[in-house]
């Protein structure tokens, strides 16, 4: 029987010619190009985004967290313009200018001061003057010649902690350190304000007390003449005071640091013989300017610390900020993006 598949001729297998498979090697390496350089560019892009990204958060929470503070400079319940005593002697700079409210130091001008061991040389500081609202005290009665304030709730303030007591009716306010009582049980219902005795805080300064008993009249211990032996009225205010200052710390200066930091400090802790306190707020925080809106007549002159006169300082009434921030990775140039920030923020208590 005669095989039907007998004549049938199976074709020969055939591969790819050497120009074919150099054709399809080279359109391999023109896709595969296309998508690294595809890739590149997504990258490049993404580190630019984030870089930008980092940059904006960082700059929008420094400027909160200063304005925040800022717009309550110098808050004391009443107009920052009352005479203000202040019986203060030997105290530190963040307790000696607390009338002003608001003060600065101008890091392009000169060395900052001893206090701010870690600031970046060339920026400036800020620093505010505050009473701490939950801390408020009513006066019952107060006897200027004992030095005594009499109030209505218990508080917990031991001597050394400096206060200041503002009038019910805004006709001034007085600045001075709790001399007694001992308070041992964080419930005395009286506030001493005596002459004679001193304290050391941990900043350095020592000596620090009270020049005088009188706490009404616009002055200092230099200028007793001007002090008035007169009692504060029923339903006055006592308060704690607070001063913060904003400054960026170098991380040449700080090894626990990888890029400069705006830094918060409150010196509070420091009236009550404690300690400063730093708190480290946003990282990339490369440079911050600022400017002081002085108030004169009816015209606003924006000034750097250096040129602001200390009688001026009460006159301020608005904080221009010029902040630098740069973002903690690098973009796309191999290098932090840097952008920087303006913004003007009102004095709410000057208004």
């Amino acid at each position: 029987m005669r095989n039907p598949h007998a004549n049938v001729v199976v074709p020969r297998q055939q591969g790819f010619s050497l120009v074919e498979l150099m054709i399809s090697l080279v359109l391999g390496l023109l896709l595969s190009a296309g998508v690294v350089t595809v890739f590149l560019s997504s990258k490049k892009t993404y580190q630019t985004q984030d870089a930008v990204s980092q940059i904006q958060e960082n700059a929008r929470f420094a400027e909160e967290f200063i304005a925040r503070d800022t717009r309550m400079a110098g808050y004391s319940g009443c107009s920052n313009q009352m005479p203000t005593a202040n019986v203060i002697q030997n105290a530190g700079l963040n307790v000696l200018n607390f009338d002003r409210g608001i003060e600065g130091y101008d890091g392009d001008s000169g060395a900052l001061p001893a206090m701010f061991p870690g600031a970046l040389a060339g920026s400036d500081v800020l620093v505010i003057h505050q009473t701490e609202l939950n801390s408020e005290l009513v006066v019952n009665k107060h006897n200027p010649n004992s030095a005594q304030i009499d109030v209505t709730n218990p508080h917990a303030f031991k001597p050394g902690t400096i206060m200041m007591i503002v009038d019910a009716n805004c006709s001034g306010r007085g600045i001075f350190v709790v001399t007694g009582p001992t308070n041992n049980n964080d419930n005395a219902t009286n506030v001493v304000h005596n002459t004679g005795k001193t304290f050391t805080y941990k900043d350095g300064s020592s000596g620090v007390g009270n020049c005088s008993k009188s706490l009404k009249g616009n002055f200092d211990c230099s200028t007793l003449s001007a002090a008035s032996n007169t009692a504060y009225t029923n339903g006055s205010s006592v308060f704690a005071l607070n001063t913060i200052a904003f400054y960026i710390e170098d991380p040449a200066k700080n090894t626990a640091l990888t890029s400069p930091t705006l830094y918060k400090v409150t010196f509070s802790d420091q009236f009550s013989t404690g300690s400063t306190q730093l708190e480290p707020l946003v990282e990339g925080v490369k440079d911050l300017d600022i400017l002081y809106g002085v108030w004169s007549g009816n015209t606003m002159t924006y000034k750097p610390a250096n040129t602001v006169a200390s009688n001026e300082w009460a006159d301020v009434r608005a904080v221009r900020l010029n902040l630098t921030a740069e973002s903690l990775t690098n973009a796309d140039s191999g290098a932090p993006l840097t952008r920087s920030f303006v913004r003007t923020i009102k004095l709410r208590n000057r208004l």
